[in-house]
């Protein structure tokens, strides 16, 4: 299983990504995080195989091997820490999954199906944004804390706010800019008693150290699993131990509430303490404001006092600038296999871990770099640890660093880099660690990417302000692939279309547009003069980015779900080329994406006569279906009353009591000497199985339900489920209705055949 789990991408990590790109769509895929870092319960760094936030809800999935649920096939120490690592993540309040490599392998159909019952058929994911520089490790004295402009005029917008009787606002600012300073100060110019509430220990642990440092006078105490310190001035608490212990407190305990992490305010926790509590004031804290369940932050916290995005915070000086330099390769990317999210590992080895790109990386660092502290982003263990050799080999000290190391070893040589003993460290997975190195002057990005997350969370490790670093130089190596299958590189991440080398990226206002101005008269910033580049060196980079494409348009699984038409129909039509995708992306050889326009919908909706179909009108599409059913055989109200007698409160009902239902009605009419149906039918017939009788009602009057969203047949799980927002909105009255308009088409139907 080792082999297969690899930090770097593995083939359980492709398989499963192709499974869920399958199953949700392959734009959906680039919302899934790989080895999500946390911590357990007990503070130790865990790392979760993949983590997505859909609606309000963040999960976690694992993938094992069979051994890993097996106390007898595996040590008694390793199988209680995966226990702890799986009920850390759900004390966390995550959703947990978990699937076998041999499941993905042997039985894709079924891992796909749960996926669409334990995430929804129509999960609405995000992106998950908590990857940018923090404020870990620093130091702060109250006494002598000097603010930012930004973070005094959030303070100044925040008074403005209570004089004006507000009691409730929103705190938006990009991680690692010092909103939580900011908060800590508006707290203490209040005065009140206060509560801090975060879903994490360790961002717990950094408010207490915040409000310890800050706010002197004052008690400031704990509020989780061990300590509870109900009598402290300032109570810095995790969201679970609060939610559990509201009885401990009194409705007006606290004059001001601080809420980190505030996008997770819609969940149930969140929801029970804001609603049990009556302070003056509440403040909520976020770097991600947006959410993809569509339900608005400002709904819940009102007002925003502050916002700050990471190009922001560069503009003002929280963070540093960064500038760039590519150097392209002669490696040909074009034939590596890609899966939306991430390259098949197996196929970027084979192309980038070759000694001519190696040995390119060591030059270009010789070449431009000398003596400053660099960290390599390489592909995996093996990429970072034959880079480190070649650089040793050139009397540089340096150093390949995995999470595979011994925590002692990894941590000596981190510190070595810190000090500058080290000057280059050879990382694959160093940043999922959470560690970042203000003094780190270099970045190189020698590890092709598609994902935008992991690209800006190893910008973020060199981001951080330091005394004497003047900007963060980074390099991009860019190797030769097609359009759909370009990695991430800085001017695709912030969609700069030009390149001058050197040149600045993120930067103080008008920094940018300044610096072009000098490299088209043939000059260059003196902040690069040791750099060797030409000043007239000029790039139009192509920054076309097909996920961003793709997630604005419909793909051809949703273009089926949004028209009242069989998808026979709509495949037909696109291999005819009736219907023409706006988008085609080649995933490999033989695998294609399609994708439409909401306007191409809506255009070829009225030149076939199509009725669209959304959640809105879903219900309603539904009762006309069934008041104007048509019927070649008798199956559609037979299907529609088994439904209706059988299912639960979700709207599920078990196949087997549909089959039995079917059954148990034809029999009983052919025991009556009543027509039963048409002779071609297999009711008509007889001696017919229960799994003919499941192969034709899914096959007939199923079909057309599936086919407009209105029910779904999770096929290894045995359940048919009406959509949510068809079940959810039928009446009592409604459900009696369909069931009378089914026996009257019923006994239409059997006399027009017994004619």
């Amino acid at each position: 299983m080792a082999e297969l789990k690899s930090i770097s991408g593995s083939g359980a990590e492709d398989l499963f990504i192709d499974l869920f790109a399958d199953t949700f769509g392959a734009e959906k895929a680039g919302y899934l995080y790989s080895q999500y870092p946390f911590f357990d319960i007990y503070q130790n760094a865990r790392f979760a195989d993949f983590v997505c936030e859909s609606g309000a809800k963040r999960i976690a999935i694992e993938i094992d091997d069979e051994a890993s649920h097996n106390p007898r096939l595996v040590s008694k120490d390793k199988f209680t820490d995966d226990l702890l690592k799986q009920n850390s993540m759900i004390h966390l309040g995550w959703d947990v999954y978990r699937w076998t490599v041999r499941q993905m392998q042997k039985q894709p159909d079924t891992v796909k199906d749960e996926l669409r019952l334990f995430l929804g058929s129509e999960s609405r994911f995000k992106e998950i944004d908590d990857y940018l520089p923090t404020q870990r490790g620093q130091a702060l004295d109250g006494g002598k804390l000097e603010l930012r402009e930004y973070q005094q005029e959030a303070l100044k917008n925040l008074q403005a706010m209570r004089e004006n009787k507000e009691t409730i606002a929103l705190l938006y600012q990009a991680t690692g800019t010092g909103k939580t300073v900011t908060a800590v100060m508006d707290a203490k110019k209040v005065g009140g008693r206060t509560l801090f509430v975060a879903h994490t220990m360790e961002l717990v642990n950094q408010a207490y150290n915040a409000f310890k440092s800050i706010w002197n006078g004052v008690s400031v105490g704990k509020f989780v699993d061990s300590v509870k310190d109900y009598d402290s001035h300032v109570l810095c608490g995790s969201i679970q131990s609060v939610a559990l212990n509201l009885d401990s407190f009194k409705d007006d305990d606290f004059d001001y509430i601080i809420i980190d992490e505030a996008h997770h305010a819609t969940a149930d926790t969140y929801q029970k303490v804001l609603a049990y509590f009556k302070p003056k004031f509440i403040l909520g804290l976020t770097a991600t404001p947006e959410r993809a369940d569509d339900t608005n932050i400002l709904e819940i916290f009102k007002n925003t006092a502050h916002k700050l995005d990471i190009q922001t915070a560069v503009e003002m000086g929280a963070l540093t600038n960064v500038r760039c330099i590519r150097i392209h390769t002669n490696i040909d990317m074009t034939k590596v296999r890609f899966n939306s999210v991430q390259y098949n590992i197996r196929d970027l080895d084979v192309k980038i871990c070759v000694t001519e790109r190696n040995k390119l990386i060591v030059d270009t660092w010789l070449n431009y770099v000398k003596d400053k502290r660099t960290v390599v982003f390489c592909a995996s263990v093996k990429h970072a640890e034959q880079i480190a050799e070649l650089f040793k080999a050139q009397g540089v000290s340096a150093m390949a660093v995995s999470g595979g190391m011994k925590t002692s070893e990894r941590n000596e040589q981190i510190a070595k880099f810190a000090s500058g003993e080290l000057k280059v460290l050879c990382a694959c997975d160093l940043l999922n660690e959470g560690w970042d190195c203000p003094q780190t002057e270099v970045l190189f990005m020698a590890r092709p990417t598609m994902s935008k997350v992991l690209y800006t969370q190893q910008l973020g490790r060199g981001m951080r302000l330091s005394e004497g670093k003047e900007f963060l130089m980074v390099f991009d190596f860019v190797d030769n692939a097609s359009q759909y299958n370009a990695p991430y590189s800085m001017h695709r991440l912030f969609k700069l279309k030009d390149y001058h080398a050197g040149g600045t990226v993120l930067g103080k206002k008008g920094q940018r547009e300044a610096e072009i101005e000098l490299y088209l008269k043939g000059e260059r910033p003196d902040a690069v003069i040791d750099y060797p580049v030409d000043a007239t060196d000029y790039e139009a980079v192509d920054i076309f980015n097909w996920q961003e494409e793709a997630a604005g348009m419909i793909s051809q699984m949703e273009f089926i779900r949004r028209v009242d038409v069989q998808s026979e129909t709509i495949e037909r039509y696109v291999r005819e080329g009736k219907l023409v995708p706006d988008l085609v992306i080649p995933m490999s050889e033989h695998r294609v994406f399609k994708y439409f326009k909401e306007e191409t919908l809506e255009r070829y909706a009225q030149e076939f006569g199509w009725k669209l179909i959304d959640d809105n009108n879903r219900k309603t599409l539904f009762m006309e279906m069934v008041e104007q059913m048509d019927m070649s055989y008798s199956y559609k109200p037979v299907l529609l009353k088994a439904v209706l007698q059988y299912a639960d409160k979700q709207g599920r009902v078990k196949i087997e009591d549909i089959v039995s239902h079917f059954k148990a009605y034809y029999e009983d009419r052919r025991a009556k000497g009543l027509k039963v149906e048409k002779q071609n039918s297999i009711f008509a017939k007889g001696g017919y199985t229960d799994k003919e009788t499941e192969r034709n009602i899914l096959s007939n009057p199923f079909k057309r339900f599936e086919d407009m969203n209105m029910m779904r047949h999770t096929k290894t799980l045995g359940i048919v489920e009406v959509d949510s927002t068809v079940w959810k909105k039928l009446s009592d009255d409604e459900k009696a209705h369909i069931l009378s308009v089914c026996d009257k088409k019923l006994e239409e139907y059997y006399k027009r055949i017994e004619k």
